[in-house]
């Protein structure tokens, strides 16, 4: 006890200095030989960019991302990425999207709450983990490091993109769902594609 009483008057010994340049003065102008131009200052260039949402929460940090083997042969469907986040890009007409996705959301095993023709569709997906622990691991751990759960309830958005459609998942509330659920929603649809 006696030594924590002595040592803690020292620990204001060690606190932080401020840099040695706050404490520096400004040399003199530079000068300029005759036999040079003068200086003259640049303008800035101004560089313009489309506004783009802001980043969520998981997008801030990312992980790569999820890859999906769609089994080889013609490739009908992809996953890209727009201001509006992540989405599906199929080859085919939106209605025909439309009428396939309501499909593949009940073949994938998700509860269809809501659906129409216009391929907005509301479903419950829940995210079901295996555990591949060994026997040991599962004895001496607790907790567990399952990783992410992306069990909720979302809605689809299809918009045409020329001859193909983009599909986008959203959350309940209508906003872009997050990065990884989306990745991991579309990813199961984009399978079912093809």
């Amino acid at each position: 006890m006696t030594t924590v009483v002595l040592l803690l008057p020292a620990c204001g010994l060690f606190k932080e200095k401020p840099p040695e340049y706050l404490n520096s003065e400004d040399g003199a102008a530079l000068e300029v030989p005759e036999d040079l131009d003068e200086v003259r200052p640049v303008r800035p260039i101004a560089i313009t960019a489309p506004q783009t949402r802001m980043p969520m929460g998981d997008e801030l940090n990312p992980g790569p991302p999820r890859a999906v083997a769609t089994g080889g042969g013609d490739v009908t469907a992809y996953m890209a990425w727009s201001a509006q986040g992540a989405y599906l890009k199929v080859h085919d007409s939106p209605a025909n999207v439309a009428r396939r996705l309501g499909t593949l959301i009940e073949e994938s095993g998700m509860s269809l709450l809501e659906g129409s023709e216009s391929g907005e569709y509301q479903f419950e997906y829940e995210h079901v983990r295996i555990d591949t622990r060994g026997f040991f691991r599962r004895i001496f751990s607790w907790g567990g490091d399952e990783g992410p759960d992306h069990s909720g309830a979302y809605r689809t958005r299809i918009e045409a993109d020329g001859r193909d459609t983009r599909v986008y998942l959203m959350s309940s509330d209508g906003q872009p769902a997050e990065t990884g659920s989306a990745e991991h929603v579309l990813g199961i649809f984009m399978e079912r594609f093809g």
